[in-house]
């Protein structure tokens, strides 16, 4: 999500297929989490961080932007949801989980320190993960 251009899109909504979004009230938190998930076996580029003002600027483009078909499924109040934490300032991972193993791996981590939310986007839905 370094620009725009690369950021997953279905329908002109966020929807990176294979991942779990993090949204986590404290920095230090998310920091925490990537860095244990590193220890761990993960290259940066499977567990990206984002600050609250990134995700809100793509969230908010993506809202203004999505055609009447995302309006239609789940993606678009899951993108709203993201929104909301990003302006409550909340620090973001995105992390590649394409399995049930690899989701149940991350998921111990996260839940190691306080969470927003947790989503994970798979092929014809999305889960939230407590």
């Amino acid at each position: 999500m370094s620009n725009e251009e690369n950021v997953p899109t279905q329908f002109g909504i966020f929807y990176p297929t294979g991942y779990i979004v993090v949204a986590f009230p404290e920095k230090d938190d998310a920091c925490k989490v990537q860095e244990d998930l590193m220890t761990g076996g993960y290259e940066e580029a499977e567990c990206k961080l984002y600050e609250a003002d990134k995700i809100a600027s793509i969230a908010k483009s993506h809202l203004e932007d999505a055609g009447p078909l995302a309006k239609l499924g789940a993606s678009d109040d899951y993108e709203k949801k993201h929104l909301k934490a990003a302006k409550d300032g909340c620090t973001f991972l995105v992390i590649h989980a394409p399995n049930d193993v690899d989701v149940e791996r991350v998921m111990r981590v996260v839940r190691r320190v306080s969470f927003e939310l947790a989503h994970r986007y798979q092929h014809l839905a999305i889960q939230d993960l407590k």
